[in-house]
């Protein structure tokens, strides 16, 4: 039944007109939540963004001085490939259209992209522009996409932003399957996987397998198989030239993932992320309030939740989620119902290691399960369902606003149970959550003890520490309280509007706009908490922010008097979480999720001995020069001292060069034993190698009339030359990271095996006699999956050219404009 009301001015309005209003108030939306980057000259210089430009500098002066892609980073980790660094795409396609407006939009250019998206997936499915507004406003807005930006997760927003046009794809297939749709299903999964972050549209994709099960059963009861076997028929050619689309990069990234810690275990073995690792960021079950509740947990500032700590909560509104439940409640279709699931499956993914019944089994069993860290990301996508449902719910209501709306009808139940919740937490949440971490006093009590070297059993100690915690818990119940009555107002607002309406004061495009601004300001004015101009900087250029210092300056004056090519360990921070040194000079430290296997073993057991001291001999092995430390290094005197910063500059003046001869071999295949023998007190690098196998190699000591050479004449990312002179056949010792997977060594022009030496380094067999030694890389699944990339992008936008033009001449000139009685908006 519909509520009578007299047609509106927005009823009135063309179908065109409407999608004009609606996506150009999206637009503005955009615009002025980004007002500051656009019109007050700040930019955004997240954390994770600065840490990526340290991270490829090296990546990115080469690619500016050759034109050449670099493929290979040489500034961090001692080396390491590049593919997940900076791997530019060579073979433009849709997303290289919308690259060109980042450069002076970011982030709007992405931004009304993801808003467009959500529109029109909701106004497809639904054919309700207004509710199309709703959703792209409920996802566009959660809290986590701002966060995103702060941070610096630049990719996994950009992921986040093309993800609502692979579901429109999808759905376009379900209800047209064709060669049609398989074109547009590939171009929106190629965009999606050329994002960069893979864990966000496995998510997604995930979303889709649920929805197409849910589809497959109905088609079965519907007798409606045949159209069914039609509709998988697109999405898998589609997705087989979206695979084949982005072949370059992920050809050379999978190639890649073999050799990293998430592809294999300590040592070289089979393997991938350690459980422990993969779920750290578990949400905790009882933080699932932040949904509704923003600062439920203490906001970023004052969390308490399991985390170790959160950059701001996964916050959809209590308007929103209710909403998502009306529609499940309310409506019978399939994409309802399978996105309802979909939702309630992902967040119990996101609990993580906090339900291991099920999500140990997932990692253990699941297709690529394993190869995400970080569950709460699962969160991500339920936002975008979440939102997707709730145009769904609005629509349902706007259609029929009096259908099964009794005091004991599942709604009301629900309405008045999420009301009752949110009162309950505004006026005691003390008696439902405790706003203490579980340890926290005691670390807190520790923390005082040593701040003022006094024992724990101090009377004190434990006073002071229950102070602490009383001002923590206050301001945590305060936070709770705030947010709390804040959802209850919106949602009872809502609830008014929902009843005028219902009543006939005004009609369902007054009510869906009122919504959607209440949706709007809720999200918005939360945002404000964890994006605002304390986030931004005045300067659009990243390596502003990066922080120089004085020791950063001397040992670049050091490298600019020197011929030769050095590292340097900073230890101003752990080496896997210091990427700052990596924009300055060739470190051995650095910040980055896939690691090389042999590095992180190189860090967690050749670096530091046993006894917990720097390994010097690994160090020189390394060509380290300079090792930055507050505490000395060995025997090595401080060669400089920053005041401002307490740091000292310590020089490895027996630093092996970047290449050397060594006069004997052991042979040491098994890992554990390599990784003793590089930790032994006797072990000297200059003069021995281990090797894996027996080499034909004679051992020779040296003298005078026997001093072989070996000098870099070039050095960059693609190619290393060295020029060699020996009387006698030697093994070479490149100080580069092994890397078997494109690299490739010629002697004089003849094509030689490189040997993995001393566990992550890199040797070549050397005759006697002057040779030049060129090491390049050149790997194949680069050049391959570049062709292949070029050859189905030609044919996939061909095709879809082609189709769109016959489909546009065949389309009724009235399309777009609202038949009688389709839509109530």
């Amino acid at each position: 039944m519909q509520v009578e009301t007299p047609p509106s001015g927005w009823d009135r309005l063309s179908g065109r007109a409407q999608h004009a209003l609606c996506l150009g108030f999206l637009v503005l939306v955009s615009l002025s939540f980004f007002s500051s980057l656009h019109f007050g000259g700040k930019s955004l210089a997240g954390s994770d963004t600065v840490n990526w430009r340290a991270t490829a500098n090296s990546v990115i002066e080469y690619e500016e001085a050759t034109g050449e892609a670099a493929l290979w980073a040489t500034n961090v980790f001692g080396g390491m490939p590049a593919y997940m660094i900076r791997y530019v795409a060579a073979v433009p396609q849709l997303d290289t259209l919308i690259g060109f407006v980042r450069r002076v939009m970011w982030p709007s250019s992405h931004f009304i992209v993801l808003l467009a998206g959500m529109y029109l997936l909701v106004f497809f499915l639904t054919r309700n522009r207004l509710a199309g507004v709703l959703t792209a406003v409920a996802f566009g807005l959660t809290t986590y996409l701002p966060i995103l930006l702060a941070t610096g997760h630049n990719s996994k927003f950009v992921s986040l932003c093309f993800a609502p046009w692979l579901l429109l794809a999808f759905a376009f297939a379900l209800r047209r399957p064709g060669v049609l749709a398989s074109a547009l299903f590939a171009v929106a999964l190629a965009v999606n996987l050329r994002a960069g972050h893979f864990q966000i549209t496995y998510y997604v994709l995930f979303v889709v397998l649920i929805w197409w099960v849910a589809e497959g059963v109905a088609a079965y009861r519907s007798g409606q198989l045949s159209r069914f076997g039609r509709v998988s028929a697109s999405l898998v050619l589609g997705g087989v030239f979206a695979g084949l689309m982005v072949a370059q990069p992920y050809l050379a990234q999978f190639e890649y993932k073999a050799y990293t810690i998430r592809g294999s275990a300590p040592g070289g073995a089979a393997g991938g992320l350690s459980w422990d690792y993969a779920m750290g960021w578990s949400q905790g079950v009882a933080e699932l309030l932040t949904l509704a509740v923003a600062d439920a947990f203490g906001g970023s500032e004052l969390y308490w939740g399991p985390k170790t700590f959160t950059g701001g909560p996964h916050y959809l509104t209590a308007i929103v989620l209710f909403l998502a439940a009306v529609a499940v409640v309310r409506r019978r279709e399939a994409w309802v119902r399978s996105l309802g699931v979909a939702a309630v499956i992902m967040i119990l993914f996101s609990l993580g290691s906090n339900l291991a019944i099920l999500n140990r089994a997932m990692f253990n069993f699941f297709p690529l399960f394993s190869a995400f860290r970080v569950p709460e990301t699962w969160l991500a996508a339920v936002a975008l369902v979440v939102a997707v449902l709730a145009g769904a719910g609005v629509d349902s209501i706007v259609r029929d606003p009096l259908k099964a709306v009794t005091v004991r009808s599942p709604i009301a139940i629900g309405y008045l149970a999420l009301i009752g919740g949110l009162l309950v937490l505004g006026l005691a949440g003390d008696a439902v959550l405790s706003f203490e971490r579980p340890g926290e006093r005691s670390i807190i009590a520790q923390q005082i003890a040593r701040s003022n070297n006094v024992s724990e059993s101090d009377p004190r100690v434990a006073q002071a520490a229950e102070q602490v915690m009383d001002e923590a818990r206050t301001g945590r119940q305060e936070k709770l309280a705030t947010d709390a009555w804040r959802s209850f107002i919106f949602l009872l607002v809502a609830g008014g509007l929902y009843l005028l309406f219902r009543n006939g004061r005004f009609g369902a495009p007054v009510l869906q706009i009122a919504v959607t601004l209440l949706v709007l300001i809720d999200l918005w004015t939360v945002d404000r908490r964890y994006f605002n101009s304390d986030r931004m900087t005045g300067s659009s250029d990243v390596v502003e922010s990066i922080p120089e210092f004085a020791f950063d300056r001397y040992i670049k004056q050091r490298a600019d008097a020197s011929s030769d090519r050095f590292r340097v360990l900073s230890l101003e921070g752990a080496p896997t979480q210091t990427a700052r040194p990596s924009y300055f000079y060739e470190s051995l430290s650095g910040y980055h999720g896939a690691k090389l296997r042999l590095y992180q073993d190189f860090l967690e057991n050749i670096l530091v001995t046993p006894e917990g001291r720097l390994n010097v001999a690994a160090l020189r092995m390394m060509n380290t020069r300079f090792v930055v430390s507050r505490s000395p290094i060995g025997a090595s005197a401080a060669v400089f001292e920053d005041e401002q910063t307490g740091f000292s500059v310590y020089e490895l003046s027996d630093a092996l060069p970047r290449a050397y001869f060594v006069d004997s071999l052991a042979v040491t295949p098994l890992s554990d034993d390599v990784w003793s023998a590089l930790n032994a007190p006797d072990f000297e690098p200059a003069s021995v190698a281990l090797v894996e196998e027996t080499l034909d190699i004679p051992a020779s000591g040296r003298d005078s009339a026997d001093v072989p050479t070996a000098v870099v004449e070039s050095y960059g990312p693609r190619r290393i030359a060295v020029r060699v002179n020996t009387q006698r056949k030697r093994l070479l010792v490149l100080s580069e990271v092994y890397y078997p997977a494109g690299w490739k060594a010629t002697i004089d022009g003849d094509p030689t095996h490189i040997h993995r030496v001393n566990y992550l380094l890199r040797g070549v067999t050397v005759p006697p006699g002057d040779h030049e030694v060129l090491f390049a890389f050149e790997p194949a699944s680069h050049r391959i999956g570049i062709w292949i990339s070029a050859a189905s992008t030609l044919v996939t936008y061909g095709l879809l050219l082609i189709l769109g033009w016959i489909h546009i001449r065949r389309r009724p000139a009235d399309v777009g404009e609202d038949t009688a009685g389709e839509s109530p908006s």
